[in-house]
C-alpha cells in the first residue's frame, strides 16, 4: 500500500499506530495551550484581586484619617465657642496641638497625638495662625499682614499621617461669632482699678462714683 493510501485511510483506522501518534501530539499541543491560557488568566485575576484589596485598604485608612480630621476641627470649633482665648492665645506658627477631652468638654493640648484605629496608628496635630483681611473687601489675605490683623479669625491647619501613606493636610478658618458678657450680682468684692477675670463681683473704681452703700450706686460731684 502506498503512503498516500495510508494517509487517506488513517482517520477511519483508529488502531493504526501512525494515526494515534499524530492525534496524541495534537492533543498535547492543545492541552499546553489551554494550560498556558489558564495560567495567564489566573495571573491577571490575581493581580486585579491584589490591586483591589490594596485599593480598598487604602480607601478605608483614608476614611479613618478624614474622620480624625473632622473630629479635630469639631473639637477646635467647640473650644473656640466655649472660650475664644483658649484658641487665640496659643502659640502661632509651627507649634503643634491636638484635641483632648477634659471634664466632659474639648480642650487643646500641646504636641501631637497617636491614635490607634482598627490596629493602625495615626498621628495627628494642628497648628494655629493669625489671619489678616483686606481693608476694602474684607477678604482673607493670602499672606498674613499684621497691619490688617483680624483678631476674630484664626486659621487651623490639620495634619494626619500613618504608615505607608501620604499625610493628609486640611485647613479651615474658625471665627469668633459671640462674646461673653459678665453679669455681676453684688459688690462684695469691693472696687478695683484693674480689669478682673469674668465672672467677678469687683467693679472698676471711679473718682465720682460712691460705692459705700451695698446695693446702690451714686454719682458724686467732682
Amino acid at each position: 500500500m502506498s503512503k498516500s493510501k495510508i494517509s487517506e485511510t488513517c482517520p477511519q483506522r483508529l488502531a493504526n499506530s501512525a494515526c494515534d501518534g499524530r492525534r496524541g501530539g495534537q492533543l498535547l499541543v492543545e492541552l499546553l495551550i489551554v494550560i498556558a491560557a489558564v495560567a495567564v488568566i489566573a495571573g491577571i485575576s490575581a493581580q486585579i484581586f491584589i490591586v483591589s484589596m490594596r485599593s480598598n485598604k487604602a480607601a478605608g485608612e483614608r476614611n479613618m484619617a478624614l474622620g480624625l480630621i473632622e473630629e479635630t476641627f469639631e473639637a477646635v470649633r467647640n473650644t473656640a465657642a466655649e472660650r475664644w482665648q483658649d484658641v487665640y492665645n496659643q502659640t502661632k506658627g509651627s507649634a503643634q496641638y491636638y484635641p483632648q477631652q477634659a471634664s466632659g468638654k474639648w480642650t487643646i493640648a500641646s504636641s501631637s497625638e497617636n491614635v490607634i484605629v482598627s490596629g493602625i496608628t495615626f498621628t495627628r496635630y494642628f497648628t494655629i495662625d493669625n489671619v489678616s483681611r483686606d481693608p476694602s473687601s474684607r477678604d482673607i489675605e493670602t499672606t498674613y499682614n499684621a497691619s490688617n490683623d483680624d483678631p476674630s479669625t484664626q486659621k487651623i491647619t490639620m495634619t494626619v499621617s500613618w504608615p505607608d501613606a501620604e499625610p493628609i493636610v486640611s485647613r479651615e478658618y474658625i471665627m469668633r461669632w459671640r462674646n461673653k458678657a459678665c453679669v455681676q450680682t453684688n459688690w462684695s468684692g469691693g472696687q478695683s482699678g484693674s480689669t478682673s477675670t469674668c465672672p467677678a463681683n469687683i467693679y472698676g473704681s471711679a473718682s465720682n462714683i460712691d460705692f459705700s452703700t451695698a446695693g446702690s450706686l451714686k454719682l458724686t460731684p467732682q
